[in-house]
């Protein structure tokens, strides 16, 4: 199960949008590659709005925890500042909590002209790398 679908289940569980015996079921009947999501919305489980508040969620869960990877190669890499970063990421958790979106951590830094564009390109191929590496 790849970290979608565990972010999914997760967050699904704990906000209660279905039991654990709700998701058993969807996922017997798709299988490992189909889809839960609008399983559980054609069996009544989930609305359509639900599922993609869930799926918003999950959208922000994913791209949160690699931002913070993604810091931790701007404060190494000696880009900015750790309290920089940790501001950035500070809005970046209150502007999802008004919007439902997620923006960026390096997006937020180049704009609050902490980090430039060229360094924000560089750690994203850093992170990029490590993730290879991480791999094998």
């Amino acid at each position: 199960m790849d970290g979608r679908a565990k972010h999914f289940e997760k967050i699904g569980l704990q906000q209660k949008l279905f039991t654990r015996q709700q998701l058993v079921a969807a996922r017997r009947t798709v299988g490992p590659t189909g889809d839960v999501g609008k399983e559980l919305v054609r069996q009544g489980v989930l609305a359509q709005q639900q599922l993609k508040g869930l799926e918003r969620a999950v959208a922000y869960r994913l791209g949160r925890d690699e931002d913070k990877e993604i810091a931790k190669v701007i404060i190494d890499s000696s880009y900015c500042s750790a309290e920089s970063v940790e501001e950035a990421l500070r809005k970046q958790k209150e502007f999802y909590g008004k919007t439902g979106e997620l923006l960026r951590l390096g997006v937020l830094l180049v704009r609050s002209r902490e980090l430039s564009e060229s360094q924000r390109i560089a750690a994203h191929k850093i992170y990029g790398i490590e993730q290879q590496g991480a791999g094998y």
